[in-house]
């Protein structure tokens, strides 16, 4: 690769870490293209040579985090010896990820919670939604694989379990991610043993 190209892409990746940042801190609504521009220290002009709009630049930095959590889902996979591990590992990744990619994550989160309107005709928005499809493929896979090799409960149906499992393990990292303190109060537990805990269920649910 070309010194040049280099250097582009180094670019492009400073604007997403400080556009993610703001994301982040501000919310989409509330960031504008003016400021990310002055973060990085670049003319405005320049800022659309990388990214045609903020939208652009938003679902971009979203299937960015999206892909880096679904690489880490992949790689923990080779330790786990059938579907069933591969469910709880997923789910254990998850919260990992919440905890030591938290930028990532909240801003996952916070594209977890825009109102759904896939537009087709976008290639950005497809592309992050997409990615998020593929996350939940691996979720599905792994629960067919769980009950083809008998590890997994067979008469669970691997769509509506899967769905099951997204919601509660997205719903209760969020919920901590907001809460956890509050909830501490209220319980005297950790998130760590809440966690913990919900992996327990989950394991007992799933098991055949």
């Amino acid at each position: 690769m070309s010194h040049k190209n280099q250097a582009k892409i180094n670019k492009k990746t400073l604007i997403m870490d400080v556009a993610e940042k703001l994301f982040v801190e501000k919310g989409y609504a509330n960031t504008t293209m003016t400021e990310i521009a002055k973060k990085v220290q670049i003319a405005k002009g320049t800022l659309y040579l990388y990214f045609s709009s903020k939208k652009d630049l938003y679902f971009t930095s979203v299937e960015r985090a999206l892909k880096t959590l679904q690489d880490i889902i992949i790689k923990n996979f080779d330790n786990c010896k059938n579907g069933f591990e591969k469910v709880v590992s997923m789910g254990k990744t998850y919260v990992y990820f919440s905890l030591e990619y938290l930028n990532y994550y909240k801003l996952i989160l916070n594209y977890e919670t825009l109102e759904f309107n896939f537009d087709e005709s976008d290639s950005h928005v497809k592309k992050a939604y997409e990615k998020s499809e593929d996350i939940f493929k691996l979720l599905v896979s792994s629960i067919e694989e769980g009950i083809k090799d008998g590890s997994i409960d067979k008469y669970l149906d691997p769509v509506k379990i899967s769905m099951v499992l997204w919601g509660e393990i997205t719903g209760l990292v969020q919920q901590i991610n907001l809460r956890g303190s509050l909830y501490k109060k209220w319980t005297n537990l950790t998130p760590k043993e809440i966690y913990d805990y919900y992996i327990e269920v989950t394991q007992k649910m799933l098991s055949s």
